[in-house]
């Protein structure tokens, strides 16, 4: 019996040996990827003199080993505004597109989540969505307006959202019915009425601004689910004036709209007129000596520093750093592929520029810190006018 015992000891002894000795299998890193060297147009300058507010840190998680991470799986881009308009239109495109630039090729569905200006969207992802990867939002600068505002219906906080990329606009323009252009400056007539989502959007700043300063005779239509749904409006004749870019310049090309004023590019601390709307005035250049100073000149800054980040695509707090980084090396390959950006010029604006990752991050943080009493001043001025309670 001691005999068998001692043999049985021996082997188990040599068998915990192979085991120790036996090197674990190294765990595959994703690809990295560098992010683009170039936008697709010249980057809008970022908010001068911003103080960066950490985002809360990821937990960090080995790479997936095995198939990729991605692999048979499905991801699901929540675009957070009606179907129709800017946001719908460029998040489509990323869906398009993003998907055979992640390993493993997953299939990606859209799902549109109109409300409050997409504000509706937004608490419910940053308050349920799960951090896999699999679910991202898609919203517009509108979103994060909101936010700045200090909005009591804002549940999020996107400077803890994750950052994938962001497309942004050089800058709204603003047109007008032709058959309301005389109605524009007598306040004897009916006022144009201005279609929009919640008088919040980034492009209502100017007619807001023209009405308080050259005496725009106007008012505004709020509750629609987005620009698809103003474009209709506006061709049905319920609404007179709307703020957006390419849809715009459609329905002028059909010489239903007049283009009045553009937001323009902010460069080098000026505004300059969009390549694609060389005739149309920025804001400053069409209010001349009725510009505003001081505490209305902050407000205006204020309340379009969130459009550097126009039409972004996030993760929900807390997704792994592995799982960003390859969302975010994908969202940088899309962006160097002509065939995404013939769809975006096609579908969004002919001038934009596109940012990554950590980047958008950046700007994100930087539109959300400004000054109280200036986003205040702007909402004085809706509250003013009925845009708002």
């Amino acid at each position: 019996m001691d005999k068998w015992v001692l043999r049985y000891l021996a082997v188990a002894v040599a068998v915990a040996g192979l085991i120790s000795c036996t090197q674990p299998t190294p765990t595959p890193t994703p690809p990295v990827t560098a992010a683009p060297t170039q936008s697709a147009t010249p980057k809008t300058e970022p908010t001068k003199g911003a103080t960066a507010v950490p985002a809360t840190p990821a937990p960090k998680t080995a790479a997936p080993s095995g198939p990729p991470y991605f692999q048979g799986k499905t991801i699901e881009i929540t675009l957070a505004t009606a179907a129709g308009g800017g946001t719908d239109a460029t998040g489509r495109a990323v869906a398009a597109f993003i998907g055979k630039f992640i390993p493993g090729n997953p299939k990606v569905l859209v799902r549109n989540q109109p409300g409050a200006g997409g504000v509706v969207a937004t608490n419910s992802f940053f308050e349920k969505a799960k951090p896999d990867g699999f679910t991202w939002l898609h919203g517009s600068a509108s979103i994060i307006s909101n936010q700045q505002r200090r909005r009591d219906i804002v549940n999020f906080d996107m400077r803890k959202m994750v950052s994938i990329g962001n497309i942004g606009e050089a800058g709204p323009v603003v047109g007008i019915r032709k058959d309301a252009m005389k109605r524009l400056t007598d306040q004897k007539t009916e006022p144009v009425v201005i279609g929009t989502r919640t008088g919040e959007e980034t492009w209502n700043l100017l007619p807001l601004y023209a009405r308080e300063f050259k005496g725009w005779n106007v008012r505004w239509l709020t509750g629609f689910g987005g620009t698809g749904e103003i474009d209709l409006a506006f061709r049905r004749g319920e609404v007179d004036m709307f703020g957006d870019s390419q849809n715009l310049k459609r329905l002028a090309d059909e010489g239903l709209a007049e283009i009045i004023v553009q937001e323009g590019r902010f460069i080098n601390g000026k505004f300059v007129r969009r390549p694609d709307f060389p005739n149309v005035p920025t804001f400053p250049e069409y209010m001349a000596d009725k510009l505003p100073t001081g505490l209305a000149w902050d407000g205006y800054i204020a309340t379009l520093a969130p459009a550097t980040v126009f039409k972004w695509t996030v993760l929900p707090p807390g997704t792994p750093e592995n799982i960003q980084k390859i969302c975010a090396d994908a969202y940088a390959k899309m962006a160097e592929d002509p065939a995404f950006n013939d769809m975006v010029r096609k579908v969004f604006a002919e001038v934009y520029n596109i940012d990554t990752g950590k980047d958008t991050d950046a700007a994100i943080r930087a539109s959300l810190d400004v000054k109280p009493e200036a986003p205040d001043y702007v909402d004085g001025l809706l509250r003013k006018y009925g845009v708002m309670k």
